[in-house]
């Protein structure tokens, strides 16, 4: 008998009691049983109505977000150029029921029909994708070093969705980025590397985010500062390079310095900035970090600086361009009506300008950070914008192909 025949046969006898009557046994252990069987029937049907709340509140939130970006469409821009996009998440936070997590979570669930969505609609030519870890359907009843794998594997079921050609030639999640606790487990994540790599032919590496800002107040922060300088974290990431793999880092502007040390102490280990080392504040005021008001112009000072030394000093850091956060203070996420390619393009050109200049193209690969910044600007309308940015920048076709396509490709090895 099949699990689901199992399941549908406890629902039987929870139903028809007389059924467990007729074949109790004198010692009452089936009495027993279908008491257990009742309470675990009753216990699943509390889940399902808890679910089907939270389906519900999401398609509500769902029909108001879809109509605020319906009031900005564009045809792509260029449709034919390649676009590798190296980072987007996909996870089912529907049990938020419509609170906007740190500001970053309007679109509470996103998975295959999404991205099918996301891509086949927005015109551009997508045709590969790379998976980032966002903490979704990690692993239960195992020990805690192996949850994470349940995340890898997930990742891989939706490539091979895509692989299957049923939603066209895009190769979604081609690469898959995981995590792992190296602070807490240090060189004990081997198995879990090892597990990752062994069954799951898209993994690429892993991301562990250290981003800490004392500035920045909503709560959108790891547990501790400077996790990257820990030496049990150093002992864990040191398996990297055993394993080949690279490393995501996603840090806040202020933590560059600690990038720039983890970077020169492993030189033999791929690392991606992702974000462009994320400045908060840095096109506007932002309310929940109000220290930095007003200060935009030493923020992008400094952060010029930073991601100026690292990009000399640390020839194994590639830079996502992207990741347009709120905590950037861009604001687009609180206008009445969703910004157009050319007004994305005016706010954020400058930084996207900065990093390429200072890593260089084959350095560079540009990201949708979907669907987090789908927040304030839609998939079309971004990578319009990076269109426009890097055509009247003036890169040759050969620069852009290294941006949209090339360095995703070459690092995460599509």
């Amino acid at each position: 008998m099949g699990a689901g025949s199992s399941v549908a046969a406890k629902h039987e006898k929870a139903a028809n009691p007389e059924v467990v009557g007729a074949n109790a046994d004198g010692d009452g252990t089936s009495a027993a049983a279908a008491k257990d069987t009742g309470s675990e029937s009753k216990a699943l049907s509390a889940h399902l109505e808890k679910l089907l709340k939270f389906r519900d509140t999401w398609q509500a939130g769902r029909h108001t977000f879809y109509s605020w970006h319906s009031q900005t469409v564009e045809d792509a821009l260029e449709p034919e150029l390649e676009i590798v996009d190296s980072h987007h998440h996909l996870w089912d936070m529907r049990e938020l029921q419509g609170y906007n997590l740190f500001g970053l979570f309007k679109q509470q669930y996103y998975m295959t029909d999404e991205l099918v969505e996301e891509i086949l609609g927005s015109g551009h030519n997508v045709t590969h994708t790379v998976y980032i870890e966002a903490h979704s359907f990690h692993s239960v009843n195992v020990d805690a070093v192996m949850k994470p794998l349940g995340e890898v594997r997930m990742a891989q079921g939706v490539a091979a969705q895509f692989a299957s050609g049923k939603y066209g030639s895009t190769r979604a999640v081609g690469g898959i980025v995981g995590t792992a606790d190296l602070l807490k487990h240090g060189v004990g994540v081997e198995p879990l590397l090892a597990a990752c790599k062994s069954t799951c032919s898209n993994y690429r590496g892993i991301r562990v985010s250290g981003h800490f800002d004392g500035k920045v107040t909503d709560g959108f922060r790891v547990g501790e500062p400077g996790i990257y300088g820990q030496p049990k974290f150093r002992e864990g990431f040191a398996l990297l390079e055993k394993f080949d793999l690279v490393f995501d880092a996603f840090v806040f502007a202020s933590q560059l310095q600690e990038l720039h040390a983890l970077a020169t102490a492993f030189p033999g280990i791929t690392i991606v900035m992702d974000h462009m080392g994320a400045p908060p504040a840095a096109l506007g005021n932002y309310e929940k970090a109000t220290g930095y008001n007003d200060k935009q112009e030493d923020i992008l000072a400094q952060w010029k600086r930073d991601m100026t030394r690292i990009a000399k000093e640390c020839p194994n850091v590639n830079v996502k361009v992207g990741g347009f956060i709120p905590q950037l203070g861009h604001g687009f996420d609180g206008r009445a009506k969703p910004p157009s390619s050319e007004e994305v393009a005016a706010v954020i050109g400058d930084m996207c300008l900065c990093t390429i200049r200072a890593f260089g193209c084959g350095r560079c690969m540009l990201e949708s950070n979907f669907p987090v910044d789908k927040c304030g600007v839609s998939y079309t309308v971004l990578w319009n914008a990076f269109k426009r940015i890097t055509k009247v920048a003036g890169f040759s076709d050969d620069e852009r192909k290294l941006l949209f396509s090339g360095t995703a490709k070459r690092v995460y090895r599509l």
